[in-house]
C-alpha cells in the first residue's frame, strides 16, 4: 500500500481523464476520486478510477454527458434523464438541484434514470446535509445479490445513504443491502484478504469467506437474510418507478456491466418546521448518551459519520492510501 497527497492524486487521475473529459469536468471528477478515498471510503475512491476509465472504453459511460436532462416535474418532484452520462458529475447536479427544491417547498424528490455508477452513494446524502438539509439517496445497481429464496444473482446490492446536518459536522451513514459492499469486496480479493463470515455463495453454491470466489460467481448475501432481501427489492422498485428508469433485472447481470442505474434523491428542509437549536440539543443529548456507554468486545459505539473530519485531517497530513497496482495504473492511464 502506497501513500499519496491529495494534490498529487489528484493530479495523477485528472490527467487521464483529460482523454475524455473537458478540463473542468476532469479536474472536477479526479477530485471526487479522490475525494473519496479521502474520507476513507477506499473501495468507491481510486480503487474504481481504472475501471471508470474502461466503462467509457466500453461505451457503459458516455464522457460526451456530464449534466442531466430534465424530463418533468410536479411540485416539488422531478424526473431527469443522464443519458448514460458521467455518474458522479451527474449525481452531484441531482444532489444540488433536491437541496434547491427543498428550499423552496421544504422537502424534495428528485429522481433520475439512465445513470451510470455513481460511486459513493455517501457522498450525495452528505451534500445533502451540508446544504442543511436531511437527505436520503439510493440507488439500484447489476444482479449482484442473491434474493433471499434462491441461489441465483436476482437483485442488486441497492446502496442507501443517509445524512444528517450538523454544527460539528454533518452525519452521514452510508450502506449497501448485502453484508460487504461490492467495492469492498474488490478491495479485499486485491490485498489477499479474507471476509471474517461468509458473505456469499461460490460457483457451486457453497458460502464462502473468500471475496475473489464472490466476485467470480456474483453471488453475495444479503444482510439480515430475508430483510435484507426484502430492503433491496424495495429499494429497486422505488428507485425504477419514481424515474421510470431500469431495474436490476433490466440492468443485467455483473458479467455484462453496469450501465443506466436508476437513482432518487430526497432532501427535507428541517428548519422550515421546527427549531434547529432544539434539534441539535436533542441530537448531541442522544449522541452523548451512545458514546457514555460501556464498551464491549473492544468496540465502543459510534454515529455514523462523526469521524469524518478526522479522517480527512489524517489523510491531508499522511497521504491517501492506494494499492500499488492501483497506482501504477492511475500512473500509465495519465502518461
Amino acid at each position: 500500500m502506497l501513500y499519496v497527497s491529495y494534490d498529487e492524486a489528484v493530479r495523477a487521475m485528472e490527467r487521464g481523464l483529460l482523454r475524455y473529459l473537458p478540463e473542468k469536468e476532469a479536474r472536477r471528477f479526479a477530485e471526487i476520486f479522490a475525494g473519496n478515498s479521502l474520507d476513507g471510503v477506499l473501495s468507491h475512491g481510486m480503487n474504481r478510477y481504472p475501471r471508470y476509465l474502461s466503462d467509457m472504453e466500453k461505451g457503459l459511460c458516455d464522457p460526451r454527458v456530464t449534466r442531466a436532462e430534465r424530463v418533468s416535474g410536479f411540485g416539488a418532484l422531478e424526473v431527469w434523464d443522464a443519458h448514460f452520462g458521467v455518474g458522479p458529475l451527474i449525481a452531484d447536479q441531482m444532489a444540488g438541484r433536491a437541496v434547491e427544491l427543498a428550499g423552496a417547498h421544504g422537502v424534495a424528490c428528485v429522481s433520475l434514470r439512465n445513470n451510470s455508477h455513481w460511486l459513493r452513494a455517501g457522498r450525495y446524502a452528505l451534500a445533502i446535509a451540508d446544504g442543511g438539509m436531511v437527505g436520503i439517496c439510493l440507488t439500484n445497481t447489476c444482479m449482484n445479490l442473491a434474493a433471499w429464496g434462491t441461489l441465483e444473482p436476482s437483485t442488486g446490492n441497492n446502496p442507501i445513504a443517509m445524512g444528517i446536518p450538523r454544527s460539528k459536522g454533518s452525519l452521514v451513514m452510508d450502506m449497501a443491502v448485502s453484508q460487504y459492499a461490492y467495492g469492498k469486496l474488490e478491495l479485499m480479493a486485491q490485498q489477499g484478504k479474507m471476509l471474517d463470515t461468509p458473505c456469499g455463495y461460490d460457483c457451486e453454491g457453497r458460502e464462502t469467506c473468500d471475496p475473489a470466489q464472490i466476485i467470480k460467481s456474483g453471488r453475495m448475501m444479503p444482510m439480515a437474510m430475508w430483510k435484507g432481501s426484502a430492503l433491496s427489492i424495495m429499494t429497486d422498485l422505488i428507485a425504477s418507478s419514481l424515474s421510470l428508469g431500469r431495474t436490476s433485472r433490466m440492468i443485467g447481470a455483473t458479467a455484462a456491466g453496469e450501465k443506466g442505474m436508476s437513482q432518487v434523491f430526497i432532501a427535507v428542509h428541517p428548519a422550515s418546521v421546527v427549531d434547529m437549536q432544539a434539534v441539535e440539543a436533542q441530537m448531541e443529548e442522544t449522541i452523548a448518551f451512545l458514546h457514555s456507554l460501556p464498551p464491549h468486545d473492544g468496540h465502543s459505539v459510534r454515529v455514523p459519520g462523526e469521524n469524518l473530519a478526522q479522517i480527512r485531517a489524517r489523510g491531508l497530513e499522511q497521504g491517501i492510501p492506494v494499492a500499488e497496482e492501483t497506482w501504477s495504473q492511475i500512473l500509465s492511464a495519465g502518461a
